[in-house]
């Protein structure tokens, strides 16, 4: 786990000291490598390449980065690849001269160029230079785990593992992306290739990127989900490869050369982790739990116990008490300069705090297993619901139109609502992660003048855009709960799970991993048939039954909880306070929001509305965010 950034300034504009821009981008991820630091330049000072090194494997100097070898090939890489040394046997008589897996895939590259991706299993973002076809080549990992972003303007390119640092540069201004914006009230996150800036591009999981000398590039998928028909494997069958394959990939990610521990909730995920990890190695199994203080109903402290004491695991707890939940509030932008309005952030903060004070270094995570193994309650609402949502959509359009406006107007805010007004629309029924504004309400809040200018966006536009990636893979006995899975592992996984994981484990220098997300696991678990992930209205039940041989029943079939957090009891007051004294200057800064929809939330909250907490928490994280990131 590292962070890297480079400059390729391919029409040699002036642009400054281009060594020091990089020092500057060095130095404002320094928190996602605190052990080493590195820069280069390469191709005659055309591109500069940086490094910031968070040791995991080959701790010693050999696996300094940049890393150039003998025939010029230079890299610069952020993750891990679990598999190297097997991948050591296809380039046999290279003369490595680290036990790094940043060497090998140099190695592979110089042999197979683009093609080395299809053999690395890991969690990767990483840029060479290839001397020979004199490109720049970028890529990122399958699932996304890694981040990278890129911008370029006028004749240079650039790019980072975090927005921050490419904004140090004096070519890139922070400038909205106001259709970004719009989007980010419906979801709370942002799918590639947008951010909050305009100019500045999120890298998909899965592409990679070849930039020539002249700056023209391509960009293009590497990776998709390969769907496999698995209709004719029993249950029995099913559940002995389900578990086969997560045995294998925590086996791949307790590969490391500092100690690895997993956080532990004592929920299904995390406990089926620790239950492999503790017979994978002689040493108990650092385990870490959080609760708050007085708080019974938000921590599974207890639960997580019992995992424990069954697994023998050197246990430690986090308790956050009120101080410091509020003491570290204010401070949630600092670290999410792609804005994420997520309150678990906090809870995910002080465990990941917690794991770097106690010496671990690498945190196995159970990231994942929910959107591949459909392992919500919620979906089951959808399933139950998707036969009469079918049935609304194949009224004629006047018809459907009518029901729907004729019951928004006696409620427009119900997940009944929600399901008339996308039929009537011809829209698919599940949106994944839109946990924000719908689209009726949110129109309530913007401003006549942002409506006016941007009159043709509509949020339904990221849905179908993953609608027409999951067209072209979908197979004919799909159900609606493939999609569901889809939409999961494509929307929520990379943009809100995995980037939260990476900025808070980077805010305290720790690497967290998710072994429910290896691909080779990826692939199978979206394959499983619809029946087997949803039976007898359990949720994820091939995964339970999988795990049945190393969990007790009681573990298993526990009511799901989750993070969560005091956030009314704790955060009503704090967020009240801040955004009334805020939301006026910041509708007037940045006129997208009409002042009456935050006061509205502000009566909600203070009516003692539970709905209104999570809106008011959206408003209090944007104002804040615009503050810390953006120029009125």
């Amino acid at each position: 786990m590292c962070g890297i950034n480079g400059i390729f300034n391919y029409s040699q504009v002036g642009i400054g000291d281009e060594k020091s821009l990089i020092d500057l981008m060095n130095n404002s991820i320094r928190h996602r490598g605190p052990d080493d630091s590195g820069i280069s330049s390469v191709e005659g000072g055309k591109i500069f390449f940086g490094h910031r090194r968070l040791s995991i494997i080959d701790l010693s100097s050999a696996g300094h980065q940049p890393m150039k070898n003998d025939a010029g090939y230079e890299i610069v890489f952020n993750g891990e690849i679990y598999n190297f040394n097997e991948l050591k046997k296809l380039v046999e008589g290279y003369p490595f001269k680290s036990d790094s897996d940043t060497e090998v895939i140099i190695a592979l590259y110089e042999k197979y160029g683009e093609r080395c991706l299809q053999y690395l299993n890991g969690m990767f973002a990483f840029a060479i230079w290839d001397p020979k076809k004199e490109v720049l080549f970028l890529a990122r990992d399958r699932v996304g785990k890694k981040p990278l972003y890129y911008s370029f303007q006028n004749g240079v390119f650039a790019f980072s593992s975090e927005i921050k640092a490419l904004l140090k540069l004096p070519f890139i201004k922070n400038k909205l992306d106001e259709e970004a914006f719009y989007h980010f009230l419906t979801f709370n996150v942002l799918s590639p290739p947008a951010t909050m800036f305009r100019g500045i591009n999120k890298f998909h999981p899965g592409y990679c990127m070849t930039i020539n000398k002249n700056g023209e590039h391509t960009y293009s998928q590497y990776w998709q989900i390969e769907y496999k028909d698995l209709r004719a494997k029993s249950e029995d069958e099913l559940r002995i490869q389900t578990l086969e394959l997560l045995k294998k990939s925590v086996q791949y990610r307790m590969v490391s050369n500092v100690p690895v521990g997993a956080f532990l909730s004592g929920g299904v995920d995390s406990s089926a982790l620790v239950a492999l990890m503790s017979k994978m190695t002689d040493q108990p199994v650092k385990t870490y739990s959080i609760g708050f203080e007085d708080q019974p109903d938000f921590d599974e402290l207890e639960h997580a116990r019992k995992v424990s004491q069954l697994f023998g695991t050197q246990h430690f707890e986090k308790t956050v008490n009120p101080d410091e939940f509020k003491n570290f509030l204010p401070h949630v932008v600092d670290i999410f300069d792609e804005p994420l309005a997520d309150p678990t952030c906090v809870p995910i903060y002080f465990i990941s705090q917690k794991a770097r004070q106690e010496g671990t270094i690498v945190v196995l995570t159970g990231d994942g297993s929910d959107e591949i193994f459909a392992g919500y309650r919620n979906h089951l609402r959808y399933i139950h619901n998707y036969d009469k949502f079918n049935n609304l959509k194949r009224l004629p359009s006047p018809v459907k139109k009518i029901i729907s406006a004729t019951y928004s107007l006696y409620d427009s805010n119900s997940p009944l609502s929600e399901m008339l007004n996308r039929a009537a629309l011809n829209q698919e029924f599940f949106w994944g992660s839109a946990r924000s504004f719908k689209e009726s309400v949110k129109n309530n809040f913007l401003t006549d003048d942002f409506r006016n200018k941007h009159s043709e966006l509509n949020s339904y536009s990221v849905v179908e855009s993953f609608k027409h990636e999951y067209d072209k893979i979908r197979k004919p006995y799909h159900q609606p709960i493939d999609w569901m899975c889809f939409m999961g592992f494509k929307l929520t996984d990379p943009n809100w799970y995995l980037y939260r994981a990476d900025r808070l484990g980077m805010a305290h220098s720790i690497e967290l991993r998710s072994p429910f997300l290896d691909y080779e696991l990826v692939n199978f678990a979206l394959s499983v048939p619809g029946e087997m992930k949803v039976k007898g209205n359990e949720p994820k039940y091939i995964l339970k039954k999988s795990l049945e041989s190393i969990l007790p029943n009681e573990v298993l079939y526990r009511k799901k909880m989750g993070f969560c957090l005091p956030l009314k009891k704790w955060g009503s007051e704090i967020m009240v306070d801040y955004v009334e004294s805020n939301y006026i200057e910041f509708c007037s800064n940045f006129p997208f929001l009409k002042t009456q929809g935050i006061k509205y939330i502000l009566n909600e909250v203070k009516s003692g509305s539970e709905k209104a907490v999570n809106d008011l928490w959206t408003a209090y994280f944007l104002i804040s965010w615009f503050k810390k990131w953006m120029h009125a």
